[in-house]
This record gives C-alpha cells, sequence and structure tokens, in this order.
C-alpha cells in the first residue's frame, strides 16, 4: 500500500501527502519510489499550477528508514542514494511551483526532502536537522549543497558536524524557512500563499524556476523557447511542408 496520498483541486493545485505516520514518515524505498513516480506525474499532467508536499502528522518526515540501512551492502547503499537524489531533483525541478509544509521535525533525508521545495512554509513547532554524523554516515540526496546555497557553507558545517537541529524561528532567520506561522495560523498562512502563486502566470514561473534553479533546467528551457520560437515561423512551416510533399512525390 502507498504511503503518498495525492489530491488534485479543481484549481491544479496538487498535495502530496506523506502518510506513514507509524514510521514517522521514514523515506524507505517504497516511499522514495511514490515521490519519484509522483513528479515524474506532475511533470506531465495538464493544467497542473502548483503542487504542495506535507504530512498528515504532526511529524514532516524523521528521514531515511534505518532498516533499509542499518545492514546495507554497498551496492544497495549507492543504488538507494542514487534513487533519493533523483527523486528529490524530479521534485526541484518540477515547471510549477513546489511549496513544503513543515510541521514537526525535518530530519536527515527529510530536511534534504524539504530543502527541495521552492518556498518552506513552516510552524515554529518545527525543527531541521542532519543527525547523520551521529549515525556514521553522510546525507546523499542533494540536501547539502541546496543548505549551502540558501544558508551559507558556515550554517551547513555547523549543521553537518554537530548533528544539532535548527529550530523554526532560527530555520527563518537563515532563509532555510520563508514563512514562519503558529500552528493554529498555519492553514489561514498556507491558503494564502496559495492563492498568490495561483494568482501568477504558471509559465512565467516555470522560467523563473529554470532561470534560477537547476542550471541544466535552464538549459533545457532556452532551448525549448528556442525551438518553440523557429518552429512557429512560417518560414520553418514552409520547409517542413515542402519536405513532405517532396517525400509524397518520391
Amino acid at each position: 500500500m502507498s504511503h503518498l496520498k495525492i489530491e488534485t483541486d479543481e484549481r491544479g493545485c496538487r498535495t502530496l501527502w506523506l502518510d506513514r505516520p507509524a514510521k514517522r514518515n521514514a523515506l524507505d524505498e517504497a516511499l522514495l519510489s511514490d515521490l519519484l513516480n509522483a513528479a515524474v506525474a506532475a511533470r506531465t499532467t495538464p493544467g497542473l499550477r502548483l503542487v504542495v508536499l506535507r504530512s498528515t502528522s504532526s511529524m514532516f518526515c524523521a528521514g531515511a528508514d534505518l532498516n533499509d540501512w542499518a545492514d546495507v551492502t554497498p551496492f544497495n547503499a549507492q543504488r538507494l542514494s542514487l534513487l533519493g537524489a533523483r527523486a528529490f531533483r524530479e521534485l526541484a525541478d518540477l515547471p510549477v511551483p513546489l511549496v513544503v509544509v513543515v510541521e514537526g521535525a525535518a530530519l536527515g533525508g527529510g530536511f534534504e526532502l524539504a530543502l527541495a521545495g521552492d518556498i518552506r512554509i513552516a510552524t515554529t513547532q518545527a525543527r531541521f536537522g542532519f543527525p547523520e554524523a551521529r549515525l556514521g554516515n553522510t546525507p546523499a540526496w542533494g540536501g547539502v549543497p541546496r543548505l549551502a546555497k540558501l544558508a551559507g557553507t558556515g550554517t551547513m558545517f555547523d549543521v553537518l558536524l554537530t548533528g544539532d537541529p535548527i529550530d523554526g524561528e532560527r530555520a527563518e532567520r537563515l532563509g532555510i524557512v520563508q514563512r514562519l506561522c503558529a500552528p493554529e495560523d498555519l492553514e489561514t498562512r498556507l491558503n494564502a500563499l496559495i492563492d498568490s502563486l495561483l494568482a501568477c502566470d504558471t509559465t512565467t514561473q516555470g522560467f523563473i524556476k529554470a532561470m534560477f534553479g537547476n542550471p541544466d533546467a535552464l538549459i533545457a528551457a532556452q532551448e525549448a523557447a528556442l525551438a518553440g520560437f523557429t518552429a512557429t515561423r512560417e518560414e520553418a512551416s514552409a520547409r517542413k511542408q515542402a519536405f513532405l510533399a517532396s517525400r509524397r512525390k518520391s
């Protein structure tokens, strides 16, 4: 049974709900695969304008499922690392805004998942951290460079080398959280944020993400825009029609 619930409303807003409360939404191989598949599906869904990622419980995500990692072979460790990195990259590179809602803790891989979003809204009870050094391993799902880009290398080393979590207020000061609110205000603040995002042009938002996000995504967006421009010119249409006509004669 999938532990990722998906809901889409009439406005084109899709919510991905982490729904593994008994395991504190720990990211096992199945849940990572679900996130990857959800990101790929979102990219090809007509009319989709926004994706929200949140939890059905008061815990956002405790990180990687240690049952997958406690006695792992080098081959499986690499495979799981690549799977998580790809899933989070697909989410980060969505052509529509990705809002991550953090209630409770986002630790380890859960912190990396939160960092894949464009905008993070969190409650004052939220905590963020990388406890990996205390467990004898390092993060592997793309969150470390994203954290360094947001908050600087000093914060990155502080969090990684100590394993100490960051509370919601400090996370906001560091730029990790863009909108912080009391738990009782979360739904109101989230709905206001969604309304603001839906008031904007989706195509423009996609180009903004491409311009200032992943350099590879920028190249792809530039190529797509150039191809769209050149292919719709009268000259291009005439040349293609002439080529097809010549093929029909031969």
